[in-house]
């Protein structure tokens, strides 16, 4: 028979902020999983982002092995790119494991489980479901049992709030949206538990995701942190106190779900990477490789800044639902635009390395002849056009100072291994921080003229936005506690995020064998008109520009 466990996940929490809310009495819940079990940092995958990290804790393999290493996927052999999902994955899910050994599941809200998989019991996708309205059963294992759910408390979530729309007195409106969408996943979890439990399908692993903990993070962070260089001295009190109000929220919602679902189950809260503050400074990844003769332009091109315009256009002209009509009615538009977007205006016969130049996955492509639809490269060249491109991050430096921009710029094959590692850019990059802070990767404003590869924001631009970043980042280590089941507490806390699948089935009393995981079967990309969506997504949401 299987043990019982409860996976809480908050998105992009930190034992930063935790512990000393925790201590000063704020989070009792939470407090109480500290004092009961064992905790300790919980290093993310490379890029520390949410697809590949995620997709790690549900399969147990890194991303070389499953295969998902961002939001998005450069096509082989042509300057494009296409939306990821979970039909790109190779592995065996955690809630597949489980009913396949005969018990049953409930997962709500976690990122990059679109198409939801058949699951004994319900899987709710996380905010990467190609729904512009928040969520409704297309999103869902069994759509009946979800319509079933909505029609008592409404759905899991809902479109209230646009990331990517900072207008006078969005902050404080924001804070009371993400506290209301806690409030609303928790009524949903809670309702979900208990019809499963009336018609005889008591999860013996449920899993609910929270984004809140990461938007807050990286709206937030300065107002919370006076130390910040992006620090604003006269935010509101609630403003300045957004990122614990979230928390608080969240040990609420905690504390809610593990009296559900029973206190003497085995309980695992984590994150899939850690937040901190950024760094003033914004970067250019594709501007450094021009200024060192990696990469050129075509003279006189602005089709990249044609295309970002278009792109805009189309996914902020029109109110939510106007929107999804039109995206209905699009046939690949949202990927091609994209594409245009990033790879636009490059001079393909003189340019040995390109990059995508996005911060969800820093790296360099060599533009590898036969491999590459333009590829300028030859193969005997390859491994000393790395070398070089590598040379040239590692001298990268800020403007009147000895500080790297990049922390480390690595040869793909040293940091994934697997059948995957090929979806990955040839180099690597990973940023260092500027005095604790992160710096930011934004595109590169070509448009604008030969301007820095490194440059300083302004006094109004330090909330973040488009072609700022965001004034919170992502860090290379979440949070991992385990409470509850004696084999919990005991148990080695992992070090790794790929290591937590095999710690939360041996307290199911599960085997885990990386060598059994297999692909998620059930191929299936997203249409165009959802493709669109998933695109609207990402830019309400920030990660995309």
């Amino acid at each position: 028979m299987l043990r019982p466990a409860l996976v809480l996940g908050l998105d992009g929490a930190t034992f930063a902020v935790l512990r000393p809310l925790a201590e000063a009495g704020r989070l009792p819940n939470l407090a109480r999983l500290l004092a009961e079990g064992a905790f300790a940092p919980l290093a993310s995958t490379t890029p520390a982002m949410t697809f590949p990290a995620w997709t790690s804790f549900w399969t147990g393999l890194a991303p070389g092995r499953h295969g998902l290493f961002d939001f998005t996927q450069k096509v082989p052999g042509a300057y494009a790119l296409r939306f990821a999902n979970a039909a790109d994955r190779d592995g065996t899910s955690l809630a597949r494991r489980v009913c396949d050994a005969g018990g049953s599941a409930l997962v709500l809200g976690l990122p990059a489980t679109f198409p939801p998989e058949p699951v004994r019991g319900l899987l709710v996708s996380g905010w990467d479901a190609p729904v512009s309205a928040g969520s409704d059963a297309s999103r869902a294992s069994d759509p009946a049992l979800y319509r079933a759910i909505e029609a008592r408390v409404g759905p899991w979530m809902t479109p209230d709030l646009d990331e990517g729309a900072h207008g006078e007195g969005w902050h404080d409106a924001a804070i009371d949206s993400l506290l209301t969408r806690i409030a609303r996943k928790t009524k949903f979890a809670l309702e979900a538990l208990a019809q499963l439990r009336a018609r005889g399908d008591a999860p013996d692993l449920a899993c609910v995701v929270f984004s809140e903990s990461d938007t807050v993070c990286h709206h937030y962070w300065r107002d919370h942190d006076a130390h910040s260089p992006r620090h604003e001295p006269a935010a509101s009190a609630k403003r300045r106190g957004a990122v614990a109000a979230v928390y608080e929220a969240l040990d609420a919602a905690c504390g809610e779900l593990r009296r559900a679902f029973g206190e003497s189950a085995a309980c695992f809260v984590l994150s899939d990477h850690g937040a901190g503050g950024a760094a003033r400074e914004v970067v250019h990844l594709g501007r450094r490789l021009a200024e060192c003769g990696l990469l050129a332009r075509k003279r006189g091109s602005a089709l990249d800044s044609a295309a970002r315009f278009a792109r805009d256009v189309a996914v902020r002209a029109l109110p939510p639902r106007a929107r999804e009509r039109v995206f209905r009615q699009l046939r690949g538009a949202a990927a091609r635009v994209e594409s245009a977007a990033r790879f636009a205006g490059v001079d393909w016969a003189r340019s040995v390395a390109f990059s995508e130049d996005v911060n969800t996955q820093p790296g360099v492509w060599i533009n590898l002849a036969g491999r590459e639809a333009e590829g300028c490269v030859a193969p005997g060249d390859y491994e000393r056009v790395r070398d070089d491109v590598m040379a040239a991050l590692r001298d990268w430096k800020l403007p009147d100072s000895s500080a790297r921009v990049v922390a480390r710029a690595a040869r793909r094959e040293e940091i994934y291994q697997g059948p995957h590692t090929d979806r990955a850019p040839d180099v690597v990059v990973e940023l260092a921080q500027h005095e604790g802070y992160g710096l930011a990767l934004v595109p590169t404003p070509w448009a604008e003229g030969a301007g820095p590869s490194v440059r300083r924001l302004e006094s109004h631009e330090l909330a973040g936005g488009k072609g700022r970043g965001m004034n919170g980042v992502h860090t290379t280590h979440g949070i991992w506690i385990q409470a509850g089941a004696s084999e919990a507490r005991g148990a080695l806390a992992p070090a790794s995020i790929v290591d937590t699948a095999p710690t939360i089935l041996r307290a199911m009393e599960l085997s885990f064998d990386a060598l059994d995981g297999h692909a998620l079967g059930r191929a299936r990309a997203y249409s165009a008109a959802e493709e669109a969506l998933v695109a609207e997504q990402l830019r309400k949401l920030g990660y995309l520009e």
